[in-house]
């Protein structure tokens, strides 16, 4: 997506700039996190020349120049990806993490200028790189791919709840969980398991006498309560 909207925007076919930034990079699995280049043996497993993809750039440099309309000459200076972009808007310097809350949720611990391997199951990661010069960031990740979107999935699918909001009241109208378990892993477990369970969800013991507990006792663990 990046790449798109820099192509789309400096000219696209008249002249546009065809360039990613080492962020959006990284999440391909085709760039080498220490090189900051593509991988070229993993790029031919994938039936890819490096040739083919867009030049890497650090996060804080100028790519290019808005080529029409009202924002035409303006430069487009920084490109940065979803959960890199919060490391580096939460200010963590190296050894201090952020932990962000949405879809899923994403901790992502600074670990300075060189990239550090997991003994518990985190992923090796570029945090960031601001300037061409500049020694890039990395950082350890743990991903859980289900967060807010397991109260969606009350709402849509189970039709447990009506809103979002209303999972906060009914989970906080039951003491405890009554040792329900829900794991919402819907397309397998992330951190640190990193478990391929397609359609997995579990739980147990249900002795439930009412609706409202039964709804209850499910919203309370999706809440992360």
């Amino acid at each position: 997506m990046d790449t798109w909207l820099i192509y789309k925007l400096t000219g696209a076919h008249s002249g546009g700039v065809f360039v990613t930034d080492i962020s959006n990079a990284a999440r391909t699995n085709l760039m080498d996190i220490r090189s900051r280049q593509w991988h070229p043996k993993t790029c031919t497993y994938f039936g890819l020349e490096p040739d083919m993809l867009p030049e890497i750039k650090s996060n804080a440099e100028i790519f290019g120049y808005v080529k029409d309309g009202p924002l035409q000459g303006v430069p487009i200076a920084g490109c940065l990806g979803d959960q890199h972009a919060a490391l580096l808007g939460q200010r963590c310097k190296p050894m201090e993490a952020k932990n962000t809350y949405g879809t899923g949720c994403f901790l992502l611990l600074n670990t300075g200028n060189e990239a550090q391997e997991s003994k518990h199951g985190l992923l090796t990661t570029i945090g960031y790189q601001l300037g061409p010069d500049e020694a890039p960031q990395y950082a350890l990740e743990g991903s859980i791919a289900i967060g807010g979107a397991g109260v969606s999935w009350l709402r849509d699918q189970m039709g447990l709840i009506e809103s979002a909001e209303e999972s906060e009241a009914i989970a906080s109208s039951v003491s405890d969980t009554a040792g329900v378990y829900f794991v919402p892993a819907f397309g397998g477990l992330l951190a640190p398991h990193w478990r391929g369970m397609p359609g997995a969800s579990s739980w147990a013991s249900l002795p439930i006498p009412t609706r409202l507990t039964l709804y209850g006792r499910f919203c309370r663990p999706s809440a992360g309560r």
